[in-house]
């Protein structure tokens, strides 16, 4: 049979029926009703209209309702794109349009935030109490009866993951049946995850790490365990209270974890069963890596790198962490990490190049975005009728193997788990009817990756105050595209014939401004 999500879940729901899939703090369920549930959703999904192939948005917060709903979806064959709820509205309607998305399920925190788009694509509430106005999940399962889904092939699309690019606007990578269960299968082979395993659930279900913990439970009958990060020491008091042997995290959830002004250890807290703490989405740093150790003594520390385009392509072994704590380690189970210079050799050892990713994993391209799949997605003679993922990461290997991240061949921003064009940022600045031009870029800092800073030149004869423009941003923009600093220019410089903004004369002048210079942030991010 052919290996995919949909097969996972009706597997595991007939060899553990009775055994609990998902806890969320509103109750659980068993992996045969969740499968049930899923298989529901799927045949109301075709009732309304929903062919094979189509395109249907899940816009929810996390919860067992929205993992039904997703997985209702791949069992209608149609394709999954996930939007992060607290995106805004012209960043909503952009993934709606641009998808050509067939319906979008949402619940009811989200409904006044995606009615307006009820001309663009068909409503269904996945979770709530409306019945009457929009067709409702959780309502009309119990009315259907669950038929079996069509098997698709591993080449059939799965999913479009939006992910923010060098054009300013989101772009839908392209993902087949095939890599999710690759993803599935490699990660619980190095992390070693199991059938009594509890893992928790930190992360969201609209971006591949968080959707693969939903994969693995399904491919192994682990149980996941939903949890909504506000407090560190609720965190911690769930690891504790339900023995959670699994816990995957962003470096920026580690530093949220360890916050000073709200973490207060408990000694009565028992860890011992924490098997593993697994980490991608960015460095950890070694003060992180020394705060997990003291937290969880006994538990193994995995450090994982990777990029959605491809979905993982190196993790360090535990064993390494405290000889090698700067390194990305090497290629994951099925994947060859290569490291090529502008000519396409491989790199001698600690000389840069660029990483490039062969093997399992390897996504279809962009939606509908030909000029940046043919960009990143590319051939190479050595490796003929192959597509070869080029990341755009600066990287060297050192004398034994290992790959260290250097810097980003572009000028993207990778904060907090996200990978933040500039444009897209300036885009909203110069919106704001008193600021005429708008320069981004980030600069490194451990705890979330890059800070932001943000340099701007007014319309007419002043610049908004900073508190003004801050506040306007923060309504404009998610929370993690505000900058963190924002500095007022007179006029920004140009280059040459060209007439466009000097963006390398900008970031000297404002790292200069902050106390800092071009040849300093250097240094600070080959560090890293």
């Amino acid at each position: 049979m052919p290996r995919s999500i949909p097969r996972y879940l009706f597997e595991i729901a007939e060899r553990l029926p009775d055994k609990t899939a998902i806890v969320s703090r509103a109750g659980s369920i068993t992996f045969a009703d969740l499968c049930r549930d899923a298989l529901a959703n799927a045949e109301f999904l075709r009732e309304l209209g929903i062919r094979p192939g189509d395109r249907v948005g899940v816009c929810m917060e996390k919860s067992i309702d929205q993992a039904s709903a997703i997985l209702g979806i791949l069992c209608a064959n149609a394709v999954i794109v996930p939007i992060l709820p607290r995106l805004k509205k012209i960043n909503i309607e952009h993934i709606i349009t641009n998808s050509g998305m067939a319906a979008l399920v949402t619940d009811d925190g989200r409904l006044d935030q995606v009615e307006a788009f009820a001309d663009k694509t068909k409503l269904i509430v996945g979770r709530g109490k409306v019945e009457q106005d929009w067709p409702n999940l959780a309502y009309v399962r119990r009315h259907i009866q669950a038929k079996p889904f069509f098997e698709r092939i591993g080449a059939d699309n799965a999913a479009i993951i939006y992910s923010s690019g060098s054009t300013g606007r989101p772009k839908g990578i392209l993902i087949p049946h095939r890599n999710l269960a690759d993803g599935a299968e490699i990660v619980a082979q190095y992390l070693g995850t199991r059938e009594d395993d509890r893992i928790c659930c930190v992360l969201s279900f609209n971006f591949d790490y968080g959707l693969n913990q939903l994969w693995q439970c399904l491919l192994k009958g682990a149980t996941l365990y939903l949890h909504d990060f506000a407090l560190p020491n609720d965190l911690f008091t769930l690891l504790a209270e339900e023995s959670l042997t699994a816990l995957p995290v962003m470096p920026v959830v580690v530093t949220q974890m360890f916050d000073r002004r709200l973490y207060r250890p408990n000694p009565s807290h028992d860890f011992s069963a924490l098997r593993y703490v697994c980490s991608t989405g960015g460095r950890l740093s070694e003060h992180m890596i020394e705060e997990l150790r003291t937290a969880f003594p006994t538990s193994k520390i995995y450090s994982m790198f990777g990029l959605t385009e491809a979905f993982r392509s190196t993790f360090l072994e535990p064993d390494k962490l405290r000889v090698r704590p700067t390194s990305i380690g090497k290629a994951i189970p099925g994947v060859q990490v290569l490291v090529l210079d502008d000519e396409g050799k491989e790199c001698a050892p600690n000389e840069l190049g660029e990483l490039v990713h062969r093997g399992a994993c390897v996504s279809k391209g962009y939606w509908k975005d030909p000029k940046n799949t043919d960009r990143v997605f590319r051939t190479h003679p050595d490796y003929p009728g192959e597509t070869l993922v080029f990341s755009g990461d600066c990287v060297y290997r050192d004398d034994e193997g290992y790959i260290y991240f250097h810097s980003r061949r572009d000028e993207m921003i990778k904060t907090q788990g996200f990978r933040i064009s500039p444009t897209e940022i300036e885009a909203e600045v110069v919106k704001h009817p008193e600021i005429s031009a708008a320069v981004a870029f980030g600069i490194p800092n451990i705890a979330v990756g890059d800070d932001i800073i943000c340099a701007y030149t007014a319309a007419g004869e002043d610049a908004p105050v900073e508190r003004t423009l801050r506040q306007y941003l923060k309504n404009q923009l998610p929370r993690h595209m505000v900058p963190t600093y924002l500095v007022p220019f007179e006029e920004f410089p140009i280059t040459g014939n060209e007439g466009k903004i000097d963006r390398k004369t900008v970031k000297d002048a404002a790292l200069d401004r902050l106390g800092l210079n071009a040849e300093q942030s250097k240094v600070d991010l080959a560090r890293l």
